[in-house]
């Protein structure tokens, strides 16, 4: 009757590497081989208190009551399998319960033991968690961990470890052993090294971005030296890899040094430990939270932060000190492309181009206009510029202390000039502490044009747009920046901009030329550049002006907020039109605390009063308009006068400008012809009525037969009023997108 008992025992398999392919070869030799290596390993079995169990094939399989006899007879194997046996051996050692029938082992603890032997590298020992636990503090034999391991035939993972010494194998079989390749890295410092190099890169950033604030270091070294540390990043990966320091100096991760290094692994890797690591990590917390104490030292104090914003600032125009003092387009546009990349960034807050330029020559202090503008930072500066060099000077303000937080001075040549740009756009942010995103600063950092010329062109261009002096000069500036540079976007955003002024604020041009103008232009400028503000803005505007589409005139509207929330020029009418008058009024505000001194913000204010019937408010936004406008619109203002019934005031202005009416645009001659007809004075409306129908007999520009519509309604002539509606929707006039909003 057979007998069998259950045990805790320590089982070692080995088996001769190569042993099937050299029966196939050489049997002669491969039977030589089972014998001298039955001849090596079963005295040493014995010897270390073990039982040789059995004979299969060219493995062998034997059980010892602990765990350190089993480990220290297989080290012994493997010394004397290296001096007498040409062949190596592989072994695995596992400790669990087994089932024990006279002679014969069976269980769990067999298994394991047997898939670490077939999974051990050529010379090498792998044991299981059990076995390196067990050992663990009894010997001087090391093991490491190789990860947990999926075993054939076994259904948990065993995390398996490999045992090292002088002549034993570095494991290497990733194809064969999960998770090897992570093991390595850690083995070898790779992760805590690279992460140290990230750490200690973004210290050197720091402190190089703090030198500039004191050192007038070249602007393009923030971009030399990260260029640098992102070259060097796989430089020192490599390192890691390839080399650890030991008692015996620096050596190579493959070799027998490195199996028996005694060192940890952040010793093995000086200068990563996690106490260093920790270190690095707060004194770059510490340089973030450093500035932003002192940028606010009452808020620090009082533990409270000021209430205007810490990151509101506003660009104030920049001197022109070229020598002939005939640069101002050239600075201004300098000003404005800094002032662009600003908005850009979500953090800060940043008053309009047009409040800024409000400021131009006004003998104020810091302090005054800061407060004014409820800001607490300014940008200011100067630009000279002489043939193909320039000098820009720039200061950043603190406006509570009137200290200056930050001052620069770059030379270079023109071409230099948007990295000059990019640089201040960052500094500011920087000094702010300010977050930027890596796409925005990417598009802050990128080149608008390779043509200077191009550039200089469109500066120059815009400054005749933005004073809408020289339009047709402006025109043919425009087309010749983009002969240069065909891929303009900016060129051709601006020249979107020209002809919307044509057919709606100047009103001189027949609206469906504009459009068909206007349109490619700015689809060309998206074409090129998906996020330029002030394309989307303008397409906004001539979607809801020429072709009364609101919904594509909303989209283009809400991308617009979407790439700058404190762009200065919003198409709020587009809300107005659709009826959404509370809306509208509430973005009108809010638009007037960041750009408190833009016209364009005063006149949207009050036609937003006007339409939410709140009319004495309308009336003070409007005085304010013409306050800020050196050539107040009086159209504009005849439309708001006439909401709050103010028809004296309205007359005095039109007839100021021609008694005939023939000079008047058709908005003005057509709020002059109903307050005509509103104060008794028929003989003058009906001669204003000529006047329109003249003009719309020759053109749709500027809406004439919209507004013979508006008289004749206020008439009382139906039929008439809805014959001239239906001839100014046939001409497409841009007043007809007032029509279902228009007060009564």
């Amino acid at each position: 009757m057979t007998t069998s008992s259950r045990q805790l025992a320590a089982i070692m398999f080995t088996d001769i590497v190569g042993y099937t392919a050299l029966m196939g070869k050489d049997s002669e030799k491969a039977l030589e081989l089972i014998r001298i290596s039955k001849e090596i390993q079963k005295p040493l079995v014995e010897k270390h208190n073990g039982k040789w169990l059995k004979e299969m094939g060219d493995g062998a399989m034997a059980q010892f009551s602990t765990a350190l006899d089993a480990v220290n007879c297989a080290i012994d194997i493997q010394k004397s399998a290296r001096a007498e046996l040409d062949a190596k051996l592989r072994i695995g050692i596992h400790l669990g319960d087994v089932t024990v029938e006279e002679n014969d082992v069976h269980g769990d603890g067999v298994n394991v033991a047997s898939r670490l032997e077939s999974i051990a590298d050529p010379g090498g020992i792998y044991v299981s968690d059990a076995i390196e636990k067990a050992i663990r503090g009894q010997s001087d034999v090391q093991a490491k961990l190789l990860g947990e391991v999926s075993l054939k035939n076994v259904d948990y993972g065993v995390r398996t470890y490999a045992l090292q010494g002088v002549g034993l194998p570095v494991p290497m079989t990733k194809e064969d052993l999960s998770g090897h390749f992570m093991t390595e890295l850690q083995r070898r410092g790779v992760i805590r090294s690279g992460l140290v190099y990230i750490v200690v890169s973004l210290l050197l950033f720091l402190l190089l971005r703090e030198a500039q604030t004191w050192v007038d270091l070249p602007y393009w070294s923030q971009t030399t030296l990260l260029a640098f540390l992102v070259a060097g990043f796989p430089i020192g990966i490599y390192l890691a890899w390839v080399y650890e320091w030991s008692p015996e100096g620096f050596v190579r991760t493959t070799s027998k040094q490195s199996w028996r290094n005694p060192y940890s692994a952040s010793q093995r890797k000086p200068l990563t430990s996690n106490f260093i690591i920790l270190g690095l990590i707060l004194v770059i917390i510490a340089m973030y939270a450093y500035p932003r104490y002192l940028a606010n030292p009452k808020a620090a104090r009082n533990g409270a932060r000021s209430p205007i914003n810490d990151m509101s600032i506003v660009v104030l125009p920049f001197d022109d000190m070229s020598p002939e003092g005939d640069q101002e387009w050239f600075s201004n546009g300098i000003m404005e492309e800094i002032l662009n990349h600003l908005v850009q960034i979500q953090d800060l807050k940043v008053t309009s181009r047009t409040s800024s330029m409000y400021y131009k020559g006004a003998n104020k202090t810091a302090q005054e206009i800061g407060k004014e503008l409820g800001v607490a930072h300014i940008l200011e500066g100067s630009v000279r510029k002489q043939q193909n060099k320039v000098r820009i000077t720039v200061q950043l303000i603190d406006v509570d202390t009137d200290q200056h937080l930050w001052s620069r001075s770059y030379d270079g040549d023109l071409n230099d000039v948007f990295a000059i740009q990019s640089e201040v756009a960052n500094q500011v942010a920087l000094k702010l502490q300010a977050q930027v995103d890596p796409e925005i600063r990417k598009r802050i950092e990128t080149r608008p044009t390779n043509s200077m010329e191009a550039y200089n062109l469109l500066l120059q261009a815009r400054f005749y747009l933005n004073n809408f002096i020289r339009l047709e000069e402006a025109h043919g500036l425009l087309e010749r920046a983009i002969e240069l540079d065909p891929q303009f976007a900016m060129a051709y955003s601006e020249l979107g901009v020209y002809w919307m002024i044509r057919g709606i604020f100047v009103g001189d041009l027949d609206p469906s030329i504009a459009r068909e103008k206007a349109v490619p232009a700015l689809i060309k400028a998206m074409q090129i550049d998906d996020q330029l503000v002030d394309a989307h803005n303008v397409l906004s505007h001539v979607y809801l002006f020429f072709d009364w589409d609101f919904e594509s005139a909303e989209q283009e509207r809400v991308i617009a907020a979407m790439l700058a929330p404190d762009h200065e020029e919003p198409n709020l009418w587009v809300i107005l039109a659709t009826g959404r008058m509370k809306e509208a009024l509430q973005l009108s505000k809010e638009m007037i605390k960041i750009n408190p001194h833009a016209a364009l913000s005063w006149s949207t204010l009050a036609c937003s009063y006007a339409f939410n019937d709140q009319l004495e408010e309308a009336v003070k936004a409007l005085e304010r308009y013409e306050q800020l406008m050196v050539s107040p619109n009086i159209a504009f203002t005849g439309r708001i006068r006439f909401y709050a019934g103010l028809y004296g005031v309205i007359i005095e202005k039109a007839e100021s400008i021609s008694e005939s009416y023939s000079e008047l645009l058709p908005m003005t001659a057509g709020y002059l012809g109903c307050t005509y007809y509103l104060t008794d004075q028929r003989e003058k409306a009906n001669r204003v009525l000529d006047v329109l129908k003249g003009k719309a007999a020759k053109s749709s520009a500027g809406s004439p037969s919209f507004y013979v519509a508006m008289i004749y309604a206020q008439m009382g002539e139906i039929d008439l009023a809805f014959e001239w509606l239906e001839k100014a929707y046939q001409d497409h006039e841009v007043e007809m997108y007032w029509l279902k909003v228009e007060p009564p």
